[in-house]
């Protein structure tokens, strides 16, 4: 090793202790840092606390994957309830790596119930034109880790009978879609497994 390398060596070690040491004041646990475990400590204003409609999906939240029999993988994202409302992202990737097709799914407290509402989206996040409209789907009942929806006449959803959300176990998530009778349309599950 030459003078050059070893007075890197030593300058390129100071610079790291100082950038690890100006970083360990960050695990304070004050709001608007990181704990210990890394995650941000926020103290939230109260219209972002969740509605009490809202507590009986919190078994949704996080992130879920599932494998297709095609080899196709699914993601399907859900955010914590803020204010009235819950998010979700629905991915699918083809097995080319590229994405097949997205949906925003959204989840609202309201004052005529409880509403999911899903946009489809193609791959490079076009709107379809046959897929316009928003689903809209009403709560038909939740809690105990399930929650079911019903299709609405708007957003041409009607012929939804039920989208069921629900846990098999703690790692296992199954959403179970069916249509009305006599449709087009056939039912199908997805199994999703917590990442």
């Amino acid at each position: 090793m030459t003078n050059a390398h070893a007075s890197m060596s030593v300058v390129s070690v100071a610079a790291m202790s100082l950038i690890v040491t100006a970083f360990s004041g960050c695990a304070t646990g004050k709001p608007g840092t990181t704990g210990g475990s890394g995650a941000a400590v926020i103290a939230l204003p109260d219209h972002a606390k969740p509605a009490p409609e809202l507590a009986a999906f919190a078994f949704l939240t996080g992130s879920w994957v599932s494998v297709n029999p095609n080899k196709t993988v699914n993601d399907e994202v859900w955010t914590p309830a803020r204010g009235n409302s819950m998010a979700a992202l629905f991915r699918q990737v083809r097995r080319d790596g590229k994405p097949a097709l997205h949906e925003v799914s959204l989840i609202t407290a309201e004052e005529s119930g409880v509403f999911l509402r899903v946009r489809h989206l193609h791959a490079a996040l076009e709107v379809p034109e046959k897929q316009a409209d928003i689903k809209t789907y009403k709560l038909v009942s939740a809690g105990s880790d399930r929650c079911e929806f019903t299709g609405t006449v708007e957003g041409g959803s009607a012929d939804v009978a039920s989208v069921v959300y629900r846990l098999d176990g703690p790692n296992t998530l199954i959403m179970d879609v069916t249509y009305a009778p006599g449709g087009k349309e056939k039912g199908y599950t997805l199994r999703y497994s917590k990442e």
